[in-house]
């Protein structure tokens, strides 16, 4: 969901303790029982519907696997013809999350670009491959600077879900590579509301209401200020609003996930909500 709008020691538990934003034990992976949410995700942008997206959480008390798709529609998608798929497999050590594998597929127009990331048991990035229309490029040995303590976006989007399930609060800084950056992903409390289900929004219930924002922190360009999520970022700045993200938790399994999302834009609000899908 975030992705619409992105260990290095001898353990991976090591290499957490060493991170002081994952050090809490507000941030521990504990799954009861293992189940399955496959979500489903419709967002509006100036009252016109813009892009279907899909989020496939399976988790279970030893591995996760995350898969998020994104596809744009109707006039909007004839203009931005853009799709998009992230995928993470990772398993729990001690109770924290340490991924295997992450691979990002997106496609504008007739151009496809590919990112994958491949870990180490203890959790170290060891090597990222992107290839980008017919440009391939391999890297390894990335410096720590980038890498040291992150996870994959998909994987960090997780920790910070569990965070705000143990907690039952919107706090945290979550730090994530994907593939080039190094930014954290940072959340806000801003009170409680009671959604109500309609013809958008299949959630109904109270939720958490939250400030979301990427703080850059290495290997970024200035060109990555003006495209992407900094983009749009950027122009919710403009307008005094940061973009807001309501989770809750779905009745079967009890795990927090969105339920809502707006954004600022110069074209107006673009909002996401949680349309329907299954929580087994």
């Amino acid at each position: 969901m975030l992705a619409l709008m992105s260990v290095s020691a001898s353990s991976a538990t090591i290499g957490y303790e060493k991170n002081p934003n994952l050090r809490d034990a507000s941030l521990r992976y504990e799954v009861g029982e293992e189940h399955k949410l496959n979500l489903k995700y419709d967002v509006y942008a100036g009252g016109f519907k813009a892009l279907n997206a899909s989020l496939v959480m399976d988790l279970n008390k030893k591995a996760y696997d995350l898969q998020l798709k994104a596809e744009t529609q109707g006039f909007i998608g004839g203009l931005f013809p853009w799709k998009a798929s992230y995928n993470t497999s990772g398993h729990a050590d001690k109770g924290l999350l340490v991924p295997s594998v992450y691979t990002e597929r997106s496609s504008w127009k007739n151009n496809e670009k590919v990112t994958e990331m491949d870990y180490g048991p203890n959790g170290k990035v060891l090597k990222s491959t992107t290839q980008d229309g017919l440009k391939v490029s391999v890297e390894r040995d990335i410096k720590d600077v980038l890498t040291k303590d992150t996870v994959d976006l998909l994987t960090g989007t997780l920790v910070m879900l569990q965070s705000v399930k143990n907690t039952n609060h919107c706090a945290g800084s979550f730090p994530v590579f994907d593939g080039k950056r190094r930014f954290n992903i940072t959340l806000k409390d801003n009170g409680t509301e009671k959604l109500e289900a309609s013809d958008y929004s299949h959630f109904e219930g109270e939720a958490m209401r939250c400030t979301l924002e990427i703080v850059p922190v290495a290997g970024f360009q200035p060109k990555d200020q003006k495209r992407g999520w900094m983009a749009v970022q950027n122009h919710t700045e403009e307008r005094h609003k940061l973009p807001t993200l309501w989770l809750a938790r779905m009745k079967d399994s009890d795990q927090v996930v969105p339920v809502k999302m707006e954004i600022a834009s110069a074209y107006g609000s673009v909002v996401a909500h949680l349309s329907g899908g299954t929580d087994d």
